[in-house]
């Protein structure tokens, strides 16, 4: 029989693990990318497979086919006497739910990497210890991603298994619940399944071996065919979908090729989802048509911005340059809209906002492009961007690297690369013709916000009317020209402030002349917009939903031009271009100064303005 241990605690804590709260949600994109990363870290970069192949498998068991189930059980009867927060009996209940069920779901992940060592599951049981042959070159292999899983295990307990070679086979398991007192003593909120209760340490021999594994585990380590792993998550919840197979198939569908279409497209990552009436194979003969199946599934990232890379795959030009630090493949073309870069590390998708020096913005003089960055494994480019991803591995910072003289080295070397890419890019890819704007207007059936920025802070802000802090702005010395001045003086007698709801416009095209300080735009709204503003703001490196600490770059609006009519200037920074009604083209000529010397980039963000109170 297979007992899960809780040990005696000297403190209590609640059901919250401190590991799993900051991404204690049923988000599929994020928790799918986590377990298949670890998944294919393991096959590719421990196990050296040309291919990993996973499998992600819903099935049902009996309550009593449950490890540990006894020991289970009696804690859930100790919490119930605790002194519970709402939240906490919230937890309880959804247990006491799920085990009503006559057949309780589970979901197995299984892939063929090096699977579950002693090392490893000793590493995964204390409390989240990250354990990797290449720490810096891997993106999860059961570290401290392996938490993601509990996320999505209505009963907050998952199996791991490992099948090796020599055909030995390993398994233990770990249950987050919370301190509970029994006889007495109190106990800890997790419990693990061990064949002692001994300390859980390499030398210690406490997992469960070969014939004594637990069923519904070793049946599916049988099925291995050299080694691999299994992870098992007891109670599966569907993401919230309420048992839904076909839509948690999309859903987990979506995120695949989402997040590892360039591995899959290079036939480095197989998938298979199993369910008892439907097998879906992910590969690279499947891949664009699950591309287009699972066009409306909300995950991470969007389907236009995954989809626009994806393509550039198969139609763009490829170079591989040598950088710095090694090797660096790269996908580009031209693009009908905006420029757009994005990156990808050892086949998974990271992100497309990229810092300086290979920030969009720092292509002024060339024509609109899409670019797609992939990071080879086992290379040092590869290395330094690891270490600036955050722990979710969506996206890079140049300032998560130490300030000690090891961090600041690795992020010059890191700038130095990047400045590498942009350099190729730049001399690569066709300039603009300077002294005029020629572009064109997206066909009516492509939907954009001004540029990639506006429209994420368009999803992200709140669509209820409400007054907008007015950025933070120079206001340069009266006896010096704005082109001679770098910085200048806050304004702080200036308190006005714009009102209006976030407002998209769809086809939007822009162009800026940096050397004339002239700026054209043109778009069409997808609705009528009462009295339609655009605020202008140069980019900075600051987040522009919130107000900027210090001084900040100025632009200053001199003139504003709609199809020939002069618009009003509100601030010196906001267009009031008025009332639009749906589908009319506005053409935007704008003359402007600004005390930023060599290149930038231009915010734009919308407004439909509901007062006429802040217009002068």
């Amino acid at each position: 029989m297979n007992k899960l241990i809780f040990s005696s605690a000297i403190s209590q804590s609640g059901f919250t693990n401190a590991s799993t709260s900051a991404s204690n949600d049923k988000d599929s994109s994020t928790i799918i990318r986590e377990i298949l990363q670890n998944s294919y870290d393991s096959a590719i970069n421990e196990a050296n497979r040309d291919t990993a192949k996973v499998k992600f498998i819903i099935d049902y068991i009996d309550k009593n086919q449950i490890p540990g189930i006894i020991e289970y059980e009696k804690a859930l009867q100790s919490i119930k006497v605790e002194d519970l927060s709402t939240k906490e009996q919230g937890i309880l209940n959804v247990i006491d739910e799920q085990l009503e069920i006559d057949k309780i779901p589970i979901l197995y992940i299984i892939d063929n990497g090096l699977g579950f060592t002693q090392d490893k599951l000793v590493a995964i049981l204390s409390d989240g210890i990250s354990n990797k042959n290449n720490p810096n070159d891997s993106g999860g292999s059961y570290g401290n991603g392996h938490f993601s899983a509990f996320n999505i295990s209505n009963l907050r307990y998952v199996l791991y298994g490992g099948k090796f070679e020599d055909g030995t086979k390993l398994c233990s398991g770990q249950a987050l619940l919370r301190t509970h007192k029994q006889n007495d003593e109190l106990k800890l909120g997790t419990g693990f399944l061990l064949t002692n209760q001994n300390s859980i340490e390499i030398e210690n021999d406490i997992f469960y071996k070969n014939e004594n594994i637990p069923n519904i585990i070793d049946n599916q380590l049988d099925f291995i065919e050299k080694s691999g792993a299994v992870v098992g998550i007891i109670g599966f919840n569907f993401f919230g979908n309420e048992e839904d197979i076909d839509q948690v198939t999309s859903l987990i569908s979506s995120s695949i090729v989402r997040n590892f279409y360039v591995a899959i497209f290079e036939n480095n990552l197989e998938v298979e989802i199993i369910t008892k009436d439907n097998i879906v194979n992910i590969n690279y003969e499947t891949l664009n048509n699950i591309f287009i199946k699972t066009q409306d599934e909300k995950s991470t990232p969007n389907f236009n911005t995954a989809k626009r890379f994806y393509d550039m795959l198969n139609h763009g030009k490829k170079q591989t340059i040598k950088t710095l630090e090694d090797e660096v493949k790269i996908y580009y073309q031209l693009s009908q809209s905006d420029t757009k870069l994005a990156l990808c590390r050892n086949g998974m998708w990271i992100d497309e906002s990229i810092p300086s020096p290979l920030n969009k913005g720092n292509f002024p003089s060339s024509k609109a492009f899409n670019a797609l960055i992939l990071a080879q494994k086992r290379t040092g480019f590869s290395t330094l961007i690891r270490e600036a991803e955050s722990n979710l591995h969506n996206d890079i910072r140049l300032k998560r690297f130490s300030n000690d003289k090891s961090g600041k080295v690795k992020r010059e070397k890191l700038s130095t690369s990047l400045r590498e890419i942009k350099e190729f890019l730049s001399n690569i890819i066709e300039k603009n013709d300077n002294d005029s704007f020629d572009y064109d207007i997206p066909n009516l059936s492509i939907s954009m916000v001004g540029d990639a920025k506006s429209k994420q802070q368009n999803k992200r802000k709140s669509t209820q009317t409400k007054k907008i802090p007015r950025k933070k702005r120079v206001v340069p010395d009266s006896d010096i020209p704005l082109s001679d001045k770098g910085k200048g003086k806050k304004n702080k007698s200036d308190t006005k402030q714009r009102v209006g709801n976030q407002f998209e416009v769809g086809k939007f095209s822009s162009f800026h002349n940096a050397k004339k300080q002239e700026a054209k735009l043109r778009f069409a709204t997808d609705k009528n917009a009462s009295n339609l503003l655009l605020y202008l703001r140069l980019e900075d490196g600051t987040d522009p939903t919130c107000d900027s600490v210090g001084i900040t770059p100025r632009l200053k609006i001199n003139k504003a031009l709609n199809n020939g009519i002069e618009c009003k200037i509100i601030h010196d920074d906001t267009i009031d271009i008025g009332k639009v009604n749906k589908n009319t083209l506005v053409d935007l000529s704008i003359d402007y100064d600004t005390n930023i010397i060599g290149d930038y980039i231009i915010d734009y963000e919308f407004l439909n303005s509901t007062s006429n109170k802040d217009k002068k």
